[in-house]
């Protein structure tokens, strides 16, 4: 070979390898370009919206206790049964015996409601809570209320309740839960012979939603009966959305509030109804101690419409309002968090829906008892309501809320909404939150990364 071959040969191979490294170069860059692309679209392929199966109470006090489940043939367990299987119900409502009622997932939210000769009572069924604040209830000598704490896990459960009474915070009781069971715990015992009670349910381990029950009666006769429906969190900010007053004043309500923390807090009360916006005498920059439970009649407040209410404070407050109808049943109304969306089930009822905020835009869709499927938009400020036609084949079956505010979960002017259910006779009555019993869950399948492949 001379030497112009050989230069020639060497030159080729020379370039064959810088064509071939060239080439690998290139399909590195464009994979390291294409695998964020492709990690986000399996991500969002991948990802996958799950909603928590949700509790219903046992049956409590003296009467019946029916869950109002999302729909026909929705799937259930009795928890404390020896059987983990979930079965189909035949109707959307199911009656519930001693035992605590499981809801397997949905993205409607289920409640459930007590019925007896002492009053009626309504409670959003919610899924397992670790933190959860009770404003209501009583220890007093005519109290019957309970707190019942449902595990419905499938391992042990630990609990710490700490109470608050009129005078102090009181030492945490601690208990502990077997797995897929309930206990129930009497408020007297728990705060013996005080009135004015707020609990404080933290769950350290285990799935646990618990349900206080309040019921009272006086030798023979019956005071009334209702759930106290919880708030996640002390806020500054808190919104009480549904509370029934009456225009000749046989409606008394009484605001019940508690300064957790350690410094006092000055609040002011604004009041919405159909009547206008004002705030009651007394409660514009009203000093609230901290550390103890504080009830304040609502005085002079009638109307002829619900009302509702709208609590600032400089420090954070958990709150509740109790109604007592005259010589009739009672109800505790509860804050709640923003609507963005609520479905659910109100077959057979008459309830009366409150919304409330600035600036109102709430799309309503509803199935009546013939089956028919209608809509209608409600606008409005500071408070609308909605009162369905239940006369005849025009009653609801399901109905869901979609608040049509843009990033309805973020907006500046949120609106909150509560439902108002009162017994046909109208000498009993019950508050429900309108909020989700779930909070939506994601979960994400692995993902392989190129750039965790190494040599």
């Amino acid at each position: 070979m001379d030497i112009r071959t050989f230069f020639r040969n060497s030159r080729n191979q020379l370039d064959a390898r810088i064509l071939a490294t060239g080439a690998v170069l290139i399909v590195a860059l464009a994979i390291s370009y294409a695998a964020p692309a492709a990690q986000n679209t399996a991500q969002a392929q991948n990802s996958r919206a799950v909603f928590p199966a949700t509790v219903c109470p046992p049956r409590l006090g003296d009467g019946t206790t029916t869950a109002f489940l999302p729909k026909y043939r929705s799937s259930v367990r009795h928890i404390a049964n020896k059987s983990l299987k979930f079965y189909k119900t035949i109707s959307s409502t199911e009656n519930i015996s001693s035992n605590a009622l499981l809801v397997d997932s949905n993205i409607s939210t289920s409640f459930a409601l007590n019925s007896s000769g002492n009053g009626i009572g309504a409670v959003i069924c919610e899924s397992g809570i670790a933190d959860q604040w009770f404003v209501g209830g009583s220890g007093g000598l005519t109290s019957k209320a309970q707190l019942d704490i449902v595990n419905s896990g499938l391992s042990p459960a630990s609990v710490e309740i700490t109470g608050y009474s009129s005078k102090a915070q009181l030492p945490v009781v601690s208990l502990s839960v077997p797995a897929n069971s309930d206990r129930s715990v009497l408020l007297d015992a728990l705060v013996p012979g005080e009135e004015s009670v707020v609990l404080h349910v933290v769950t350290r381990s285990g799935r646990v939603t618990s349900f206080l029950f309040d019921e009272r009666k006086k030798g023979l006769s019956f005071l009334g009966s209702d759930f106290v429906n919880p708030q996640s969190s002390p806020s500054r900010d808190l919104v009480i959305p549904a509370l029934l007053q009456s225009p000749t004043g046989k409606v008394a309500s009484t605001f019940r509030i508690l300064v957790p923390g350690t410094l006092d807090a000055n609040i002011k009360l604004t009041v919405n109804s159909g009547d206008g916006s004002f705030t009651p005498l007394g409660f514009d920059g009203r000093t609230i101690p901290h550390g103890k439970v504080l009830d304040i009649p609502l005085t002079n407040l009638t109307s002829a419409t619900p009302m509702s209410i709208h609590v600032e404070s400089d420090q954070p407050v958990v709150a509740g309002v109790l109604t007592e109808i005259t010589r009739g049943d009672f109800a505790w109304s509860s804050p709640v968090s923003r609507l963005i969306y609520y479905s659910g089930n109100f077959l057979g009822l008459a309830p009366k829906f409150v919304f409330t905020g600035s600036e109102i835009d709430i799309n309503i869709s509803w199935k009546n008892s013939a089956g028919k499927s209608m809509n209608q938009r409600l606008t409005g400020s500071d408070i609308a309501f909605w009162i369905p036609d239940t006369s005849g084949k025009s009653g609801i079956r399901t109905v869901s809320f979609t608040n049509n505010a843009r990033n309805a979960a973020t907006s500046r002017n949120p609106v909150y909404a509560g439902v108002i259910i009162p017994s046909a006779s109208g000498g009993k009555l019950a508050y429900l939150p309108l909020k989700v019993g779930a909070a939506l869950e994601k979960s994400t399948l692995p993902i392989v990364d190129v750039h965790s492949l190494s040599r």
